[in-house]
C-alpha cells in the first residue's frame, strides 16, 4: 500500500526515470530535500529500464556533452556514495566510417571533443579491425576511438539516483498518478494526484513519453512524440571478449556492444514510425511492443555484413521499445514560458542514460539559483509554438529526429517532414525564380537560387556541396551591385499603449525616446546581465512601435516582453508577422534601384540610417527602414501582403540592369559573419554580456529609466572578463568552416567558432568565435600572437581580427 503523501513540498517531481530521480538526486544533496518525486507505476518503468545503456561522451553541442561528461563522472562516483553500483564498463567507443563525408563527420567530431578535454583520436582501419575483431572491415575508411566511453545499466543507475535522493532526504513514491498540475495567477501551486493533492513552489515534468500530455493540461507544450525503437540480443557467443568497445557504424545504422557473453545490437531506422498515436495505454509498464521483421529487415541485412557471426548466430531477444523523440532533435529543458516554477525536462532521444545525470543537474541548479547554470537556450521551452506541440504535426516530425540519429549530420540539414506549412506571399514568385528552400520554424525560406532552367535541389556536405558556387555569386552581388531578401518570416511585435515608451526603455538597453520615424537596433538583458535577446525598435507613432525579432525566437521576445508588463501599465502586444511582407534590399547599388520605382528622395540628408518613412513603391503603399543585415546600404521594406508580388516585380524590372540578384540565407550567414553581425543563439546568448561581444555601445546606462540587468552588466564590464567574440578568417582557401572548430594558439584550445561560412569576397573560409585572452588579459590582449583553427584534426593558420571582416577582406 501506498504511504501517504505530504501536504506540501518545496519541490514535487513528475516521473520516476532516469531524468526525474536524477532531479531529486541532486536537489536532495544540495540540501533541497523537501522534495516529492511521483511515479505513476515502478521507478523505471517507461523508457528507462529497457535503454541500451550507452554511455558517449560527445553528444551535438555544448550542453549536453557537458551533461554526458558530467555523466560519466557520477557514474564512477556514485556507487561509493549509494552502495549501488551502476554497472558502468569504460571500455570505449569506436565509430566507423565507410565514405570520405562520413570520415570528415568524424574528424570534426574529434576536434570538437578537444574542447571539453575529452579523448578523441583517429584510428586507422587496420587498428579497429585488431580491437573489434569480430568486425568485417571491408570498405572500412578509419574512425574514431573514445577510450572513455562505455555502457552502463539504466535500471542499476537509476536506483542508485533514486538511492541518493532518498538518503538526503527526498521522498520517492510509486504508483501514484499525477492527474493534474494545480495553478493560480500564472505559476504553479502543486500537483493533484489519485492519492491526494500536494501544494508546491515548483513542479517538474520528467514525465517521458507522457510528458506532452501532461504539459497540454496546462497550456505548455512539450514537442514529443514515442516512436518505436528495435534492438536485438544474440545468443552467447564462444569467446566474446567482455572488454570489447562499443562499435557504432552510423552508415549501416547499426550500434554494437558485448552484453554478459552476447551482443546486443540496436537500430537507428531507415523508416521509424510514431508509436501510441491514439494515446499510452494507461496500463503500460515495462512493456515492449511487437516487432515486425520488415521494420528492420534493411538495417539487419547491413548488421550481418558488418559482422558476420550474426549470420550464425540465433537471436535470442528480438525487442520493440517505445522512445520519446522531439521535433527538431533537441531537449526541452527548462521553465515554462507561461507559467511560473513549472519546469519541463523531456524529449532526450535516447541519449537518456548518457546525459541524464548532468541534465537533472542542470534543472536541479536553474530551480535553486533561479538563473540556467549555462547556455541552454537550444533546448528553451519557449521555442515552441503552438503549432509545433500539437500531435498531428509530432506524428510527423518525430520519427524522422529518430531516422536522422545516425543520418549524417550535415552543417544546415533540411527536414523533409511537415514541410510547406508557412510560406510567405514571396514564395511562389521565388520558387519561380530557382528557389532552393530551407525551412526555419515552419517557414519556408529562401536557402540560395539555382540560375535559369537549373533544378534547385538542396544537397550538404562538409565540402562543397552543387549550391556553393551560386551562393557565392549571390554574395558578389550584394557587395557590387544589389541583393534582394525575403525576410517575411523576420517576428513582427507590435508593443502599443500610453507607457509603451516607459516599458520599452526598462526592457531595452538602447535609449528608447526615439522621435516617431527612428529605428535602434538593442539588446534586452537579464537580472545578471546577460543578453536575453537583440532585436530591432521602430517607432512608429507617438504610442506604438515595432519589435523586430529573428524567425528561432519571435515566440521567446514576445514572451519575455509580455512577463515584463506590469500591472498598472497600458501596454499591448500585438503579433503583426504575418501582416507584412518584407523586402531587404541591399548593396551599393540599392539607392538607385529603389530611387527609380519610389515616390520619396532617398538621400542620406532625407532618408537617413536608422530611420523609417512611408512612400509607394510602383502603385503600393510602402513602409521601410533604412539599414541592412550585411553590413551594405540597404532598405528593409514592408508592405501588405495584397500588394507583395506587385512591389517584387516592380524591384526586379528596376534592379535587372544594375545586376540585382535574389538572395538567399546561406549567403546572408556569411555577409553577415564578415559585417560581424552577431546571430542570439550562436553567438550570444543569456549567459553573453554585451561587452563580451561588442556590443556595449547599444547599452545607455544614464537614460532616465534604468534597464532591466543595467547595474549587472556595468559590474561585469568593469570585471572585463572573457571570453570574448571575435572575427576569424582562414589563411587557406580550402577548409571551410561550419560551427564549433576550436580555435588554437600555441597548440592550445583558446576558443571556438560559434557561426562559420566561406567569405566570396576573403576567398576563405570565415567566422565569428568566441575566444579567451590569456590568464590576466582583456579584449585587446587577444589580437597577439599566431591562430589556427582545428579543421578535421588539422591545424589551419587563421588571422583573428576584433574588428569586423568586413570590408577589410577585400584587403587581404
Amino acid at each position: 500500500m501506498t504511504a501517504s503523501l505530504p501536504d506540501k513540498a518545496r519541490v514535487v517531481i513528475i516521473g520516476g526515470g532516469i531524468m526525474g530521480c536524477s532531479v531529486a538526486y541532486h536537489l536532495a544533496k544540495s540540501g533541497w530535500s523537501d522534495v516529492v518525486l511521483l511515479e505513476r507505476k515502478t521507478l523505471t518503468s517507461g523508457t528507462t529500464w529497457h535503454a541500451a545503456g550507452l554511455v558517449g561522451q560527445l553528444q551535438g553541442s555544448h550542453a549536453t556533452t557537458a551533461f554526458a561528461s558530467y555523466g560519466v563522472e557520477l557514474l564512477q562516483e556514485i556507487e561509493r556514495e549509494t552502495g549501488q553500483n551502476p554497472g558502468f564498463r569504460q571500455s570505449g567507443s569506436i565509430s566507423i566510417a565507410v565514405n570520405e563525408e562520413r570520415l570528415a563527420e568524424l574528424k570534426r567530431k574529434a576536434d570538437f571533443a578537444r574542447l571539453f578535454g575529452v579523448e578523441a583520436h583517429y584510428m586507422q582501419t587496420a587498428e579497429i579491425a585488431e580491437r573489434w575483431p569480430l568486425m568485417n572491415a571491408e570498405g572500412v575508411l578509419g574512425g574514431i576511438h573514445m577510450p572513455s566511453d562505455g555502457s552502463a545499466n539504466p535500471v542499476d543507475l537509476t536506483q542508485a539516483l533514486a538511492r541518493g535522493a532518498r538518503k538526503y532526504g527526498a521522498t520517492i513514491r510509486e504508483n501514484v498518478k499525477v492527474e493534474k498540475v494545480l495553478t493560480a495567477n500564472g505559476r504553479v501551486t502543486g500537483v493533484r494526484s489519485d492519492h491526494g493533492t500536494i501544494m508546491a513552489d515548483f513542479v517538474v515534468n520528467c514525465g517521458g513519453m507522457w510528458a506532452r500530455d501532461l504539459g497540454r493540461q496546462n497550456g505548455v507544450g512539450v514537442p514529443l512524440h514515442a516512436c518505436e525503437h528495435y534492438y536485438l540480443v544474440t545468443e552467447p557467443i564462444l569467446d566474446l571478449p567482455a572488454d570489447l568497445p562499443v562499435l557504432r557504424s552510423y552508415c549501416d545504422g547499426t550500434y554494437w556492444k558485448e552484453d554478459a557473453g552476447k551482443l546486443l545490437f540496436g537500430f537507428a531506422h531507415f523508416h521509424a514510425k510514431a508509436w501510441a498515436t491514439g494515446g499510452i495505454p494507461d496500463s503500460f509498464e515495462f512493456d515492449s511492443l511487437p516487432f515486425v521483421e520488415d521494420d528492420v529487415i534493411e538495417v539487419l541485412d547491413l548488421a550481418m555484413n558488418r559482422v558476420p557471426i550474426l549470420q550464425e548466430t540465433g537471436i535470442r531477444t528480438f525487442f520493440n521499445g517505445p522512445e520519446s523523440y522531439s521535433h527538431d532533435g533537441r531537449f526541452t529543458l527548462g521553465e515554462a514560458p507561461d507559467l511560473k516554477g513549472y519546469f519541463v525536462l523531456a524529449g532526450v532521444n535516447s541519449t537518456g542514460i548518457q546525459s541524464g545525470s548532468g541534465a537533472g543537474r542542470a534543472v536541479a541548479d536553474w530551480i535553486m539559483t533561479g538563473h540556467p547554470p549555462m547556455d541552454l537556450s537550444e533546448m528553451d521551452p519557449a521555442r515552441i509554438e503552438e503549432w509545433q506541440a500539437r500531435d498531428p504535426y509530432l506524428r510527423d516530425r518525430c520519427p524522422e529526429t529518430l531516422v536522422l540519429t545516425y543520418a549524417m549530420h550535415w552543417p544546415g540539414r533540411q527536414r523533409q517532414s511537415a514541410r510547406g506549412l508557412r510560406r510567405t506571399p514571396f514564395y511562389h514568385v521565388m520558387k519561380a525564380h530557382g528557389a532552393a528552400y530551407g525551412e526555419v520554424q515552419g517557414w519556408e525560406r529562401p536557402g540560395w537560387f539555382a540560375p535559369g532552367g537549373e533544378t534547385p535541389v538542396y544537397d550538404h556536405s562538409f565540402y562543397r556541396p552543387g549550391w556553393f558556387d551560386h551562393a557565392q555569386a549571390e554574395q558578389r552581388a550584394v557587395r557590387g551591385a544589389a541583393g534582394l531578401i525575403d525576410y517575411s518570416m523576420l517576428g513582427k511585435l507590435m508593443v502599443e499603449g500610453r507607457d509603451a515608451e516607459a516599458f520599452l526603455q526598462r526592457a531595452c538597453t538602447n535609449d528608447m525616446a526615439l522621435p516617431v520615424g527612428r529605428v535602434a537596433y538593442t539588446l534586452m538583458l537579464n537580472d545578471h546581465g546577460g543578453i536575453e535577446s537583440d532585436v530591432t525598435v521602430a517607432r512608429h507613432g507617438p504610442d506604438s512601435f515595432m519589435v523586430m525579432s529573428a524567425i528561432s525566437h519571435t515566440r521567446r521576445d514576445r514572451d519575455h516582453l509580455r512577463n515584463l508588463i506590469r500591472p498598472d501599465e497600458d501596454v499591448r502586444l500585438r503579433d503583426a508577422t504575418s501582416a507584412y511582407a518584407v523586402l531587404s534590399l541591399c548593396g551599393p547599388k540599392s539607392r538607385q534601384i529603389l530611387a527609380d520605382v519610389a515616390d520619396i528622395d532617398l538621400s542620406d540628408a532625407a532618408f537617413p540610417f536608422n530611420s523609417l518613412a512611408r512612400f509607394h513603391i510602383g502603385h503600393a503603399p510602402v513602409f521601410a527602414q533604412r539599414l541592412s543585415y550585411t553590413g551594405d546600404l540597404g532598405w528593409e521594406i514592408f508592405v501588405t501582403p495584397d500588394f507583395a508580388e506587385h512591389v517584387f516585380d516592380v524591384l526586379m524590372a528596376s534592379g535587372a540592369p544594375q545586376g540585382l540578384r535574389l538572395v538567399g540565407g546561406e549567403a546572408l550567414n556569411a555577409l553577415r559573419i564578415e559585417a560581424g553581425f552577431a546571430h542570439w543563439g550562436h553567438d550570444m546568448a543569456y549567459t553573453e554580456a554585451p561587452h563580451q561581444v561588442g556590443l556595449g555601445f547599444v547599452c545607455k546606462p544614464d537614460k532616465a529609466v534604468p534597464f532591466i540587468g543595467r547595474d549587472a552588466c556595468l559590474a561585469r564590464k568593469a570585471a572585463g572578463k572573457g571570453p570574448f567574440l571575435c572575427s576569424i578568417r582562414l589563411t587557406e582557401g580550402t577548409p571551410l568552416l561550419h560551427h564549433n572548430e576550436p580555435v588554437l594558439q600555441g597548440g592550445a584550445v583558446v576558443g571556438f567558432v560559434t557561426s562559420g561560412a566561406f567569405s566570396a569576397a576573403a576567398g576563405s573560409a570565415i567566422g565569428l568565435c568566441m575566444v579567451s585572452p590569456p590568464e590576466g588579459g582583456g579584449r585587446r590582449d587577444l589580437e597577439t600572437g599566431a591562430y589556427s583553427v582545428l579543421v578535421e584534426g588539422r591545424e589551419v593558420p587563421a588571422r583573428l581580427s576584433l574588428r569586423a571582416l568586413w570590408p577589410l577582406a577585400e584587403d587581404g
